[in-house]
């Protein structure tokens, strides 16, 4: 069985989708629920992003004062690679997003992403492409009686995919790996 501590949950909000898009806030925190980070960052190379903003409300005054990503890159990735376990909802993309603001980060460490996981568990049919329609955590929260929260914050979001972690685990809906 994997130690509370060696589970990390993590989420990001970022200036966007593309292969341009920088890391504006990363939070991480572990099984136990223990904060290990929760930074904002200032963007190296883009100065707006209202598409983004408009969903995150991080706005480029926020972050002026922050450090780069890439500032943060070598205590980020040590802190990812020595986990024994990286859980997320929709955590391929995060991990994405992470890699491509320039931390490595091992093709083969165990993850668990449960906006996969939870499509099959709600159930509901995708018609275009088959097999489950992915939900949204905030769908995956109240299917498990988490309370609203301030979605688009990444602290907030670990918390929630802390807790649905727990309750899919409680309920049999998943297993470690």
């Amino acid at each position: 069985m994997i130690d509370q501590k060696d589970i990390l949950v993590l989420d990001t909000e970022t200036t966007g989708f593309d292969r341009k898009a920088e890391i504006l806030q990363l939070s991480v925190i572990d099984g136990s629920g223990e904060i290990r980070m929760n930074e904002y960052f200032r963007p190296r190379f883009i100065s707006s992003w209202p598409e983004a903003e408009a969903v995150n409300h991080i706005s480029p005054e926020m972050v002026a004062d922050k450090p780069s990503f890439y500032d943060k890159k070598e205590e980020i990735g040590h802190l990812l690679r020595h986990a024994g376990l990286l859980v997320g909802y929709n955590l391929p993309y995060d991990l994405k997003m992470i890699r491509q603001n320039g931390v490595f980060i091992p093709y083969k460490i165990k993850t668990l992403d449960l906006m996969r996981l939870f499509a099959e568990i709600y159930g509901e049919p995708n018609l275009t492409y088959g097999g489950y329609k992915w939900q949204k955590l905030a769908t995956c929260a109240k299917y498990y009686g988490y309370p609203e929260t301030n979605w688009h914050d990444s602290l907030a979001d670990t918390k929630a995919t802390l807790y649905c972690f727990r309750k899919m685990l409680e309920k049999g809906h998943i297993r470690l790996p």
